[in-house]
């Protein structure tokens, strides 16, 4: 991270996903917010934003620090270059996918008044929205859809997290190179930090994507997940996630209509959703798959 005489209250770094106007719409909703604290945005960007994206986009919203990165990054690797690049003594990050309320930053730096290492908060979906985005957002945010359980929580999403800056620092080496939610959630309850889920830190998420991405992402988060997870487990352990990995499809449509049947919400584009909850779960699943049996992320 970098020193400053002078550090703003809060930065907010956003991840790039769909780019465009999806990244166009997130900063506009920034550049909105009311009663912000003295903040900073920034915006890792690798190969997939052109120069002439950025000179575009340094037009429209002239405050916002873009940290160039070479090549295609993944995207927890963005977020180490954006955590690097701020300043602030409360550090969130959010993606693009994401348009917050006029309310949020305003909020992060109110929940920040608790001790906890790192606050997260709720996602609702920005409706309308297609079957293939309902699926998507319904089977990776949807246990963070509304109403939610306010107090400790033992995971929070890395598209509406924040965190105490000193937290961070206490342990830097475990996202020195790239930052994966469950690694620095963990070391930080190692390091006897709270996990606090804070209703009041709502976002909202939509995000437009082509099948093909779709199918090709599903796979290579599943991987990554996979991979992952095998490199802190015992030998045994891994032959048994192994085993079991055939029910995992069934294990995620499950937790998904759980889900929303227990909160009363989205049901119907649930349903519609279907197909593609489980083509995707079973993508997903294959992807984990490879990741216990290789122990690789890519």
């Amino acid at each position: 991270m970098n020193p400053a005489e002078s550090s703003p209250e809060l930065s907010v770094v956003v991840i790039v996903l769909g780019g465009g106007s999806h990244l166009v719409r997130c900063l506009e909703a920034f550049a909105r917010q009311r009663g912000a604290p003295e903040m900073e945005i920034i915006v890792p960007r690798d190969a997939r934003v052109s120069d002439k994206d950025e000179e575009s986009l340094r037009a429209l919203f002239p405050g916002v620090r873009f940290v160039p990165m070479g090549g295609e990054q993944t995207y927890a690797a963005m977020r180490t270059a954006g955590v690097k690049a701020s300043r602030g003594k409360i550090v969130a990050i959010t993606e693009d996918q994401c348009i917050p309320p006029e309310s949020w930053c305003a909020n992060v730096v109110t929940v920040h008044t608790a001790p906890h290492a790192a606050i997260g908060g709720p996602v609702d979906k920005f409706e309308p929205d297609t079957a293939i985005n309902w699926s998507i957002y319904l089977r990776e945010l949807g246990s963070y859809m509304t109403p939610v359980q306010e107090g400790p929580s033992e995971a929070l999403t890395d598209c509406n997290v924040s965190y105490k800056r000193a937290a961070l620092e206490d342990i830097a080496d475990e996202w020195a190179e790239e930052f994966h939610e469950p690694g620095v959630h963990g070391a930080l309850r190692q390091r006897g930090g709270t996990l606090w889920l804070s209703a009041g830190m709502l976002t909202y998420q939509q995000r437009q994507i082509l099948f093909g991405p779709a199918i090709a992402e599903r796979y290579a988060f599943g991987r990554l997940y996979g991979g992952q997870r095998v490199a802190r487990v015992s030998a045994g352990r891994r032959l048994v996630l192994i085993a079991l990995s055939p029910l995992l499809p069934l294990v995620m449509v499950v937790r998904v209509l759980q889900c929303v049947l227990r909160k009363g919400r989205y049901i119907g584009p649930c349903f519609a959703a279907m197909p593609y909850l489980v083509l995707f779960a079973v993508v997903w699943s294959w992807g984990e798959l490879v990741g216990y049996v290789t122990g690789r992320v890519k």
